[in-house]
């Protein structure tokens, strides 16, 4: 079995369980061992290098704890994606900052040589399409509208995955589940999770305009492959509802649509998001 070290990131860490859950039993599905690193730490967020430099050795830290265990990486999260990834663009191509970063792992018996490969999850699941196909055993009834991981595939030139406006790879993935995908205006539309940083108020109604279109397209549910995307969407809902309270739509992890595809008995990957198991 392949195996690879999974980051799960601080939001799903914390909050998402089931997202965690679902993620693993899959993987294990498709012949991927999901690989507990309990060393790892926040990814550094794309949010810290708009004011600090020191994004770098944070993100570097846990690229480097992989190398030393010789294994890749499985994000869960778009935003450690686009972390990781960014951080391994600026350091193969910049010998000088290589060397310190290089210099500050030292530290903590640490080094880093930039060959860690990070993908987050669709990338992998888009990979092992035929494995997955294979292993798939129920055809859902169920209806569902899109909320793509906007950091999994921007900027084009470092993800290097899918169309960066109109990507395709959670459409690829769930066509082998059965499920009815429900276009909608706001598709591509990012969530709005992080705009709730600077105003909460403005990130709900960006969230409360995509649930209220996938709603009106006649979508049951919102898939999701990003613990922000599913925070706003789920743990926000309340303030959603403020600004519209007709929103009635449920939040589901791609994981877990493909887990009740697979039939994985695993009541705590799938019931959190209002999946009824039998």
């Amino acid at each position: 079995m392949e195996e690879k070290l999974i980051h799960m990131g601080c939001m799903i860490y914390n909050r998402f369980p089931d997202y965690e859950i679902s993620a693993k039993a899959v993987l294990g599905a498709i012949g991927i061992k999901a690989k507990d690193m309990h060393n790892f730490a926040c990814c550094s967020s794309t949010i810290v290098p708009s004011f600090s430099d020191e994004w770098i050795y944070l993100a570097s830290y846990n690229l480097a704890l992989a190398e030393k265990e010789g294994l890749n990486i499985v994000t869960l999260c778009g935003t450690c994606t686009a972390t990781f990834k960014r951080a391994n663009y600026e350091l193969v191509r910049d010998e000088s900052l290589l060397k310190k970063v290089n210099s500050r792992l030292e530290e903590v018996g640490l080094s880093y040589s930039g060959k860690t490969e990070v993908k987050h999850i669709l990338e992998v699941l888009v990979e092992k399409l035929d494995e997955l196909k294979a292993v798939i055993k129920n055809r859902l009834d169920l209806r569902v509208a899109l909320q793509h991981p906007c950091n999994v595939f921007r900027p084009d030139y470092i993800a290097k995955f899918d169309n960066p406006l109109e990507p395709e790879a959670m459409r690829k993935i769930l066509r082998l589940t059965g499920v009815e995908i429900v276009d909608y205006h706001e598709e591509y539309q990012c969530c709005g999770s992080t705009i709730t940083m600077v105003d909460e108020s403005l990130g709900a109604r960006a969230g409360a305009e995509k649930l209220i279109s996938a709603n009106k397209a006649g979508a049951e549910f919102i898939c999701v492959a990003c613990g922000n995307c599913a925070f706003l969407f789920d743990k926000k809902l309340d303030e959603i509802k403020k600004v519209e309270p007709e929103v009635n739509i449920k939040t589901i992890f791609i994981t877990q649509i493909l887990a009740l595809a697979l039939r994985i008995e695993n009541k705590a990957a799938l019931d959190i998001r209002g999946v009824e198991v039998e």
